[in-house]
């Protein structure tokens, strides 16, 4: 079958930020899961592109100047390269993404650091954020991270409340079970986990437990399945393994609560990734290995596009 696949999370700014001489529009290369030409080829029609700058983690620069960064990045990306990427700014942007593109870019932020204070949520929504999750790794004046013991701090609370009025999906993959427990009680609306697996079948800390899965289903929300080995089955995965976690999420949730989430090249090279999985173009195999387990073509169509679309047409605007 084809359909358009979304992939959503991919780290395009901060490999580019790790390796100055590669070129995501130039061709594929061997140590980079990503490019505009595997996008194209594999079918991609919507990207979620990250934005991260996590305090400290990048020796120079503060977050905040290195999501400015990133986001230029992305500016440059989409200006040089108009006949194949564009930024979706509206419901209506949504119809114009196409398998193969051009391939919309959505932006969603991986740790909250780079928002000084509530008052910047606007301007950074001006420039494409639509995700935004509290916390990476480690902790932030919002919320704690897994090296830490914190939840939601009395600021992560009017960040997520100010989220909503922004129409920002809050993404509560990287949180713990406190933090997550907290996100849901602040804000009633739609969640997602953008990119984790099922930690019935992988007990890594970044997983989800059923009852996560279950929880941001009801809200109407999707969890991404990601690509790397440690949250799916270590050095043995393979195509088969990430279809295992996604069926297992089909029994927990049916078929309009799973997406992918890959986080390719999301500090990581590709022998981190399954076997079967060299490069994005290789996510149109998830599709085929779940039609080869039965599943029916409108379900496996939500799964690789389908439930990030109905995702973001809620929180776009007209």
């Amino acid at each position: 079958m084809d359909c358009m696949i979304v992939d959503g999370h991919q780290d395009i700014a901060m490999a580019i930020l790790e390796d100055a001489s590669w070129d995501f529009a130039g061709p594929a290369c061997e140590r980079h899961a990503l490019s505009l030409a595997d996008a194209k080829r594999g079918g991609l029609g919507l990207i979620l592109g990250t934005v991260f700058a996590p305090q400290g983690y990048w020796p120079e620069g503060t977050p905040y100047e290195l999501a400015v960064r990133q986001i230029d990045l992305y500016d440059d990306l989409l200006k040089r390269h108009a006949a194949d990427l564009f930024r979706v700014e509206s419901k209506g942007d949504l119809g114009l993404c196409q398998s193969g593109g051009p391939i919309g870019i959505v932006h969603l932020m991986e740790g909250a650091d780079p928002i000084r204070s509530t008052r910047d949520l606007a301007r950074w929504v001006e420039r494409g954020v639509r995700v935004v999750g509290p916390a990476w790794n480690t902790g932030n004046r919002y919320c704690g991270g897994w090296d830490d013991a914190k939840s939601l701090t009395a600021d992560g609370r009017r960040l997520v409340e100010h989220m909503r009025t922004c129409r920002v999906i809050p993404d509560v993959s990287h949180l713990k079970p406190a933090a997550f427990d907290d996100v849901l009680s602040v804000d009633d609306g739609l969640v997602v986990a953008s990119h984790s697996n099922a930690q019935a079948l992988a007990p890594h800390r970044r997983n989800l437990s059923d009852n996560q899965i279950r929880a941001i289903a009801e809200r109407d929300g999707l969890v991404g399945i990601v690509l790397y080995n440690e949250f799916l089955a270590g050095e043995a995965s393979t195509i088969e393994t990430v279809l295992d976690h996604i069926e297992h999420m089909l029994t927990l949730v049916g078929p309009e609560h799973v997406g992918l989430g890959s986080d390719l090249d999301g500090g990581f090279t590709p022998e981190k990734a399954p076997a079967g999985i060299d490069s994005v173009a290789d996510l149109r195999r998830i599709g085929e290995g779940l039609s080869g387990r039965g599943l029916d073509d409108a379900s496996v169509a939500k799964i690789l596009g389908g439930n990030w679309v109905r995702v973001l047409q809620r929180t776009l605007p007209t």
